[in-house]
């Protein structure tokens, strides 16, 4: 059993707004950032949105209490409309330092607010339906990002310079059925970002690398064609997608898992493609079409030559809801750790660092040293091209082929459970693990699990602080969960 101790305790749950008011029509909270400009030492600050309000909070470290309130901004057109919300937001920095929070939802703006004078800076129009997430560049805090029911993906600029015309391109795909777009997923470099929506289909946009000629008119960059598209991952609505390092994590409502999957020859540290894969039979003037194989022509289109390879597969029981939201903390020298909730009050935590060590997860990030021995041919089904390194479904096979530990797994959570024999050695238990991992269709149960008493909600979404001390889900009938390093009362331990 994989020990749980450096995995977060809940610490305490917060209903926040409607004192007094009866507990099943309080309006939920969709999303929750924490302030990642954050200096060490300092308490971490968070936002939250639901219904007309966004919600500014610094956690504390007393006895008397968890949180404390900052700022509370009520929107009056999404507050006077029956059935509206917001539901997205995002942290970024002004110029001058002050921190930022982009806020969206079922109205077609972006309102930009200064979360430490509270007061209104701006607010952006432009898509035609109602928006759904919002990404800022961690490379550039003026880009950000929107999607919308409206089948578009926009890339805004922040930059005081461009407030009169502040859309800088509109990403919008001619050769796929449109859909409305959900969510959405930036790359730690902010030369990419992931959408996903409700054709199942998910898009690799790249960031422009605008002219300073280009930004501030009225005639943004058209975008028309994803350097990465496939609708093979997966099969509904795709409401969460993110990254780790170079590998992707993404979840659809009423599968009940999350993938952790990685595009065929992706790598962020090498300059990209020359351009997007463009059918033969279209013709573009500004961009070189790449001529791709009839293979490549359907579900799946590719600038990097490949496909993808799905690599793990998260359980998320009962989480058969639409808009379940995570977010992995990622942070170099800390351990990487997944948490995602599901409607029955309760969150799920991944060591994902513990998988690196037993399944080998960092070969598939590009930054170990080629494998110079001649590797076995990949036949996972997923991917068509040939890895530099070994894959861990290929690794996992090897190691099968010289371990006596295949009955060393629980086929029920798949993980290892007590040794039946005394002299079970830790090579047997890890071989076990990866011969598990080795499965990219099984799912892999958490290593902690923690049910928030007393009130049975769906979480909607699950935010960490910078330094990964402090971690939040928020969700239906106001509820807060508030979870903090070491272990405490209601943990469970998935076996």
């Amino acid at each position: 059993m994989h020990a749980s101790s450096n995995l977060p305790s809940l610490r305490a749950t917060v209903r926040l707004g409607g004192k007094g008011e009866d507990l099943f029509t309080q309006a939920p909270w969709w999303d929750v950032k924490f302030y990642p400009y954050a200096t060490p030492g300092e308490d971490p600050v968070f936002a939250m949105v639901g219904a007309a309000s966004t919600v500014i909070c610094r956690c504390v470290s007393n006895e008397d209490n968890c949180i404390e309130i900052l700022h509370w901004f009520r929107d009056e057109r999404v507050e006077d409309e029956e059935g509206q919300c917001l539901n997205s937001i995002v942290w970024t920095r002004a110029e001058n330092e002050d921190p930022i929070v982009c806020v969206a939802g079922s109205e077609n703006s972006i309102n930009v607010l200064n979360a430490r004078t509270g007061e209104w800076v701006k607010t952006l129009v432009g898509h035609g339906l109602g928006i759904n997430d919002l990404a800022i560049s961690p490379a550039d805090p003026t880009i950000l990002v929107s999607c919308s029911f409206d089948k578009s993906v926009r890339i805004w600029s922040l930059d005081p310079a461009h407030a009169k015309q502040p859309t800088a391109a509109i990403c919008s795909p001619v050769l796929q059925r449109k859909e409305g777009v959900l969510a959405l997923g930036m790359h730690r470099k902010g030369d990419y970002v992931f959408s996903g929506g409700i054709d199942t289909r998910i898009n690799l946009w790249r960031i422009p690398k605008f002219r300073k000629e280009e930004l501030g008119t009225d005639k943004p960059r058209q975008i028309h064609y994803p350097y990465f598209s496939s609708s093979e991952i997966h099969s509904n609505f795709i409401d969460c997608i993110q990254w780790h390092n170079d590998l992707i994590i993404s979840r659809a409502s009423g599968e009940c898992k999350i993938l952790l999957w990685r595009i065929d020859n992706f790598n962020s540290d090498k300059e990209p493609p020359v351009s997007a894969p463009i059918p033969p039979s279209q013709t573009v003037q500004s961009q070189t079409p790449i001529v791709l194989p009839p293979k490549q022509r359907s579900g799946t289109l590719s600038a990097w030559g490949g496909r993808f390879q799905r690599l793990l597969q998260f359980e998320l029981p009962e989480s058969q809801n639409f808009y379940i939201r995570f977010n992995p903390f990622s942070m170099p020298n800390i351990a990487p750790i997944l948490a995602a909730g599901n409607h029955i009050s309760q969150v799920f935590f991944w060591d994902l660092q513990h998988l690196e060590e037993v399944g080998g997860i960092k070969e598939l990030s590009y930054r170990a040293e080629p494998n110079k021995k001649k590797s076995r041919k990949n036949t996972a089904g997923d991917s068509s091209s040939k890895a530099q390194a070994p894959t861990l479904i290929a690794r996992a096979h090897r190691i099968r082929e010289d371990s006596v530990a295949s009955s060393s797994t629980d086929t029920a959570a798949g993980w290892p459970v007590k040794a039946k024999r005394k002299d079970k050695t830790k090579r047997e238990k890890r071989d076990g693990l990866v011969s598990t991992i080795g499965d990219s269709f099984r799912s892999l149960a958490a290593h902690k699990k923690i049910t928030v008493p007393k009130v049975e909600f769906t979480i909607r979404q699950v935010s960490w602080s910078r330094d990964g001390k402090w971690c939040i889900a928020c969700g239906d009938y106001g509820m807060i969960a508030i979870f903090s390093g070491g272990q405490g009362d209601g943990l469970e331990v998935a076996t």
